[in-house]
């Protein structure tokens, strides 16, 4: 869950963002008790969420030790899925002027959100927790008891102002859709003045200790923990940034829409055309592929015939990771492989079993494009 506190009413990209009296967004994660029950609802979910790195071959997710699998799993629900949307409480003005700014995000993600009343709605919207705003995070929503809220708004009131509408409610259901900060994002360079920060944060409102800053702040997420894009400064998801918490002439003003990397990102998260799994033949001609998009997974079908050594392999100048997952299950991780074939290319040589194999492929950068082809046959 990610939490956030009122911030000025200043305009969209302020050349020098007043901090004064903000507390900024605070990434609180879920209690120990429910990390393991969020993750494997995540991968039933969408099986896209299983790790496939750091882990050894033939490895379930059973298998997994709860305290990596709840750090590294991720938290995208299946594409195409219609999220229902229920308000707890709150002011009917208020709950009806916030819908539009949710469904920002449909026009370019292959997700839908319908607001009702629906016991089991995996959103549920409260506005009690007063001059706070937050979202959980993703599938983490599965895991909330149905009767508490999964997100809250502290403090829209019914006569405020569009843009505020705006910044805060595209924000929040970016996160209920599994974006992490974007100053979190692992291509982030942000040059702190890190002593400017440090005081800053410990005086009020917000008295965070260094501990809070490093972790709320400074901490990023590695590649292996996300699916994400290249750093974003004009991003929904990044709040903004104070010349005089940086070093050199750097500052981020309130964003306050969905910037056209944002777009383009949850486009591929959630994309709108169907994405077919091709197959790939055993033996037979490489199939070509193409990565058109920041963090595009590609995903193909293999069928083993009969038990023995055989060898996938991609080639071409795309610098890819490959894993492969199976027999007959896609969240059995077999093995995975960054540059063991020719080049940069991905290269497994593995004894396999007869059954159902699903191969995933994307590129080693999260910004990555490029073309490549994918191949399977037998080995001696």
């Amino acid at each position: 869950m990610a939490t956030h506190v009122n911030k000025p009413r200043t305009s969209e990209r302020s050349s020098d963002p007043d901090l004064s009296a903000v507390n900024m967004c605070i990434d609180a994660i879920l209690p120990a008790d429910k990390q393991a029950e969020a993750a494997q609802a995540a991968i039933a979910e969408n099986p896209a969420n299983v790790p496939v790195v750091h882990f050894r071959p033939g490895l379930g997710v059973g298998d997994i030790p709860v305290n990596e699998l709840a750090l590294l799993v991720a938290k995208q629900w299946q594409n195409g899925r219609t999220l229902r949307v229920r308000f707890l409480d709150g002011d009917p003005v208020v709950q009806q002027r916030l819908q539009p700014f949710a469904h920002e995000w449909s026009k370019h993600a292959n997700v839908t959100f319908d607001f009702g009343d629906d016991p089991d709605a995996e959103i549920r919207i409260s506005f009690k927790d007063r001059g706070r705003s937050w979202s959980n995070l993703g599938t983490d929503a599965l895991v909330i008891p149905k009767n508490e809220p999964t997100m809250n708004y502290g403090w829209l009131t019914p006569n405020g102002p569009d843009l505020e509408y705006s910044r805060v409610v595209v924000h929040e259901f970016g996160h209920a859709l599994g974006c992490i900060h974007e100053h979190q994002n692992p291509g982030a360079a942000i040059p702190w003045d890190k002593p400017a920060v440090y005081r800053y944060y410990a005086g009020p409102p917000n008295r965070w200790t260094k501990a809070m800053v490093d972790h709320n702040l400074f901490r990023r997420y590695s590649v292996e923990q996300t699916n994400s894009s290249e750093f974003d400064p004009a991003s929904i998801m990044l709040y903004a940034i104070s010349n005089d918490l940086t070093i050199g002439d750097w500052e981020v003003g309130w964003n306050s829409a969905l910037s056209q990397g944002d777009k383009t990102f949850i486009g591929s998260v959630y994309p709108k055309a169907e994405t077919q799994t091709r197959s790939i033949p055993l033996d037979g001609t490489a199939v070509e592929a193409d990565i058109g998009a920041h963090g595009e997974l590609d995903t193909f079908s293999l069928t083993i015939p009969s038990a023995g050594r055989y060898q996938i392999e991609t080639d071409g100048r795309t610098d890819v990771v490959m894993a492969l997952f199976g027999p007959n299950s896609d969240t059995t991780l077999v093995a995975e492989d960054d540059d063991s074939g020719r080049s940069f290319n991905a290269r497994i040589v593995a004894a396999l079993q007869p059954g159902q194999y699903q191969v995933r492929v994307r590129h080693f950068r999260p910004s990555g494009r490029g073309a490549y082809t994918i191949s399977a046959r037998a080995v001696a």
